[in-house]
């Protein structure tokens, strides 16, 4: 069994960029609520004896009902189960573990094992089929030598492709049908986004109006939120936002010093444009630093958005601290990568980020469809990444690059991070093991909290892992009606059902069949029930993309709604978990 570990909560674990290299080496179990439920879960790891093994994992389930730890406790049951000859039972236990961390290999190979040696072929092989997505999309947990993950890697691989043999079936291949032309480490070329416009042009104007265009853009030409024309004192901590008396409205913050007085620092860029806008001011030499204070278009107003999001004692959320422009207000070092294209990070460690270049402010054309300087010269060659020609694993990865919280950025050996030269342009990234994340990032049910890891939830979906949906089913980078009218670039934004029905054919048939709701009735929309907003997003509840997800009373009356939000009570309010059980019990009855 691989242990269910959890480090320490690092200070910028959500909204920031993680690197291969920099992860945190401390063990511990940042989640647990008191020192017995510690005790008793590190019991349960040590003993041997399978039936102590199981007494023991049963006490701590009947004792800590809506522990953090759970998912490692039902795995320690179900393989006290299994040494116990006890396979039924064994498969009840793993499945509750996975409800809560889908993403275990390991359990995932053994419980295929099992259910192909009791005739359960096709629950087999999906279950092995997971075991290798997450295996070939996930790095090794930190503090483990390679050696030992490489062994037990492969023993998970050969395991999870041998049940899918026997159950004579063909492994899957990720990336399969991919064409990258050029490969992904050839010598390439930039043309820059204005070199698409010429022949391109529906597309370029609609990509212009998008959020991923302004992710970070030059003070002069930003569309800004917030109203810069009055002077603005921040309430909760004094730090001020005003603009200069004179020279053309130039807008600064004044933030404290060390010795107690007040420096003002100009705003040189703008970051975002949809929902919250950061800033920050550039220094002479060329490092960026974002204020703490940023302004909420939800709320009309600014906000100390780093302290809303970060664990106590953030460095970053300090305006005091402002001053000593750390690691931890660094743009290149924790947003570059996502806001900027074509970044060169240079001489990157913990404290120091001495050179930092990219070819654009924001997501440019290239980021998603790679340099194209061949293709603007000659038409006839085509672009190195061409959707149409990408298996749903490897388009939905592209997206994930910057819409995954957990994406590991690679370093070179000297500390650069180069997608402007002779490397990879494209890199899957794997992603952090998620019990390396605080308590922030879920829900005690294991679903995700933030939305930050909105692309780890779609990863879970039955419509990615079964199916071959992608980001692009519902989505349209660069769509006709993009800007205000659809912020999300919604594929279908007047017909949202759609985004399901195109596949779900039999459900949009059904109607309120299916659904238990009157058509006009919100309740009546697929993304109530499958989609609930449940994650945090700049101040706002989002929808969860975890798209399979079905309201579950059970955990809701576990966990209780603020760790088990159940989508019928977001509507419902008066209710309880006990009716929504009631409920979705005659709703069964009917269908029968």
């Amino acid at each position: 069994m691989i242990p269910f570990l959890v480090v320490a909560l690092l200070p910028q674990q959500i909204d920031a960029v993680h690197y291969m290299g920099s992860r945190g080496s401390g063990v511990m179990f940042s989640r647990v609520e008191n020192a017995a439920e510690l005790r008793e879960f590190q019991r349960i790891e040590k003993v041997s004896g399978p039936a102590e093994k199981r007494k023991l994992a049963e006490a701590f389930l009947a004792g800590h009902p809506a522990s953090w730890l759970l998912a490692g406790v039902y795995q320690a049951a179900a393989t006290a189960s299994l040494e116990l000859n006890d396979p039924a039972r064994a498969l009840v236990e793993g499945r509750a573990s996975l409800r809560l961390l889908p993403e275990n290999a390991s359990l995932l190979a053994v419980m295929a094992q099992v259910e192909i040696a009791r005739g359960e072929r096709m629950q087999a092989v999906r279950d092995a089929r997971d075991a290798l997505l997450w295996l070939n999309l996930f790095a090794p947990p930190a503090g483990v030598k390679d050696s030992a993950w490489k062994k037990t890697a492969k023993t998970i691989d050969e395991s999870a492709r041998a049940v899918i043999a026997q159950a004579g079936e063909k492994a899957p291949v990720f990336g399969a049908g991919t064409e990258i032309h050029g490969g992904r480490s050839a010598a390439v070329k930039f043309a820059g986004s204005a070199a698409c416009q010429g022949c391109h042009p529906p597309e370029f104007e609609a990509w212009r109006k998008t959020g991923m265009a302004s992710m970070l853009r030059p003070i002069a030409e930003a569309a800004l939120l917030p109203d810069f024309s009055q002077p603005v004192e921040y309430s909760s901590d004094g730090a001020r936002v005003s603009v200069r008396a004179g020279g053309g409205n130039r807008p600064y913050f004044e933030l404290p010093q060390s010795d107690g007085s007040w420096k003002r620092y100009r705003v040189d860029y703008a970051i975002g444009s949809k929902w919250q806008q950061a800033f920050a001011t550039k220094l002479g030499d060329e490092r960026l630093f974002v204020f703490p204070i940023q302004y909420s278009a939800i709320e009309k107003k600014w906000i100390n958005y780093w302290a809303a999001i970060d664990p106590p004692g953030s460095e970053r959320a300090d305006t005091a601290a402002f001053y000593r422009f750390e690691s931890s207000t660094n743009y290149q070092r924790n947003c570059a990568a996502c806001h900027t294209s074509q970044l060169r990070l240079q001489r990157l460690d913990d404290s120091t980020m001495e050179k930092a270049e990219f070819r654009e402010p924001g997501v440019n054309c290239e980021m998603c469809h790679g340099p194209s300087a061949a293709h603007a010269a000659s038409p006839d060659t085509p672009t190195p990444l061409r959707f149409s020609k990408l298996d749903h694993v490897e388009a939905t990865l592209i997206c994930g690059q910057c819409h995954r919280q957990s994406a590991l950025r690679n370093l070179g050996p000297n500390g650069e991070m180069n997608f402007t030269r002779t490397e990879p342009y494209y890199d899957r990234l794997m992603s952090q093991p998620y019990g390396e994340f605080g308590a922030r990032a879920f829900y005690k049910d294991g679903r995700f909290r933030e939305t930050t890891f909105i692309g780890e939830a779609f990863l879970r979906s039955a419509c990615f892992r079964r199916g071959t949906a992608q980001c692009a089913s519902c989505h349209n980078p660069h769509p006709p009606d993009a800007g205000r009218a659809n912020p999300v670039s919604l594929k279908f934004r007047d017909d949202p059902d759609r985004m399901c029905t195109q596949c779900h054919l039999a459900a949009g048939a059904l109607g309120s069949a299916h659904t238990h709701h009157r058509k006009e009735s919100a309740g009546s929309r697929c993304v109530a029930c499958h989609m609930p907003p449940i994650m945090s997003s700049l101040r706002f509840q989002a929808a969860s993309h975890q798209i399979d997800d079905i309201p579950r009373a059970d955990l809701t009356m576990r966990f209780g709604q603020a760790e088990s939000p159940n989508a019928c009570l977001i509507c419902h309010t008066g209710q309880e978990p006990q009716w929504v059980e009631a409920e979705l019990k005659k709703w069964k009855t009917a269908a029968r």
